[in-house]
């Protein structure tokens, strides 16, 4: 049940999140400065998680959290880059090929078969971004631009998530993820340079869309990995939470407005068509529970 409960919990605040973010950088952050302070935000909700487990550290075994770190910064960076300039209604919702690049590494990676339902379901959701992303306003040339972001983010989140089961066996979930997040702080630290000066001089307003947007992927980034660590069943958990597409077109269209978002004037046409893909989105998560 966790496996279900979680990854919807968390497909409900990463839209929210995304929602924060993108309205601390229209009062006029800068994007570098903005990352940086998200992948801090993130750390510290992951630290404290370090004191829940008492098993041995297996210090030996330091460069798998580095890694997996790695790949966090890179995906963070690609997702944040994606719907900085983009329609969340696009960007959020092309996060969803991340289950069909799991359900490829998991074969691959973890040599575990995965079951003909869930590769139906991961189709489903992948149909989905194609109808989510239907007649942006923007040019072409940015739909495209905040698609590939998107695309890479998933790549590096879906490899993250595979090594995350992988390699936490060795450490317990507790004690992986806490460095895994840390490291990616410390990575952050080479975007100082990019930061726009006076260095995070913005108002205060600002800061708080910013550190409520980090606090909340922090959440959501603990609750998904600590889940894929304990339980494993990256797959599934992926499955479910590429149900984030269809909380990111209710939260826009009924709450968009909070946030200053403008998405909802794309017209009843264009957003009918994503409500199509969030529509496939949740045929996916039925399959999905059905099978268990």
């Amino acid at each position: 049940m966790a496996t279900l409960l979680f990854p919807l919990l968390c497909a409900l605040l990463y839209p929210l999140g995304t929602l924060l973010m993108k309205r601390g950088l229209d009062k006029g952050a800068d994007l570098a400065a903005s990352l940086v302070i998200n992948f801090w935000c993130m750390a510290a909700v992951f630290v404290p998680a370090f004191a829940l487990s008492d098993r041995a550290v297996p210090w030996d075994l330091c460069w798998q959290p580095l890694a997996v770190g790695l790949f966090s910064f890179a995906g963070q960076g690609c997702a944040i880059l994606a719907f900085s300039k983009g329609d969340l209604t696009i960007a959020t919702p092309a996060l969803g090929s991340k289950v069909l690049i799991v359900a490829l590494l998991t074969e691959l990676l973890l040599g575990q078969a995965v079951p003909l339902p869930w590769w139906i379901a991961a189709g489903l959701s992948f149909a989905a971004v194609f109808f989510l992303q239907s007649g942006g306003r923007q040019e072409r040339g940015a739909i495209m631009r905040t698609l590939i972001f998107s695309l890479l983010a998933a790549a590096f989140f879906a490899l993250g998530d595979v090594l995350i089961q992988k390699w936490t066996p060795a450490w317990g979930a507790f004690h992986f993820l806490p460095p895994m997040a840390a490291a990616t702080a410390i990575y952050s630290l080479a975007l100082l340079p990019l930061v726009r000066k006076p260095r995070f001089g913005f108002a205060w307003p600002t800061w708080k869309w910013l550190l409520a947007g980090g606090s909340v992927f922090g959440i959501q980034s603990l609750l998904l990995t600590a889940v894929i660590g304990l339980y494993g069943q990256v797959t599934l958990v992926n499955i479910v939470f590429s149900s984030r597409g269809l909380w990111n077109f209710v939260l826009v269209w009924f709450l968009g407005h909070w946030f200053r978002n403008t998405e909802r004037a794309a017209g009843r046409g264009v957003m009918g068509r994503r409500l199509v893909g969030a529509g496939l989105m949740f045929a996916a998560i039925v399959i999905v529970s059905l099978r268990r």
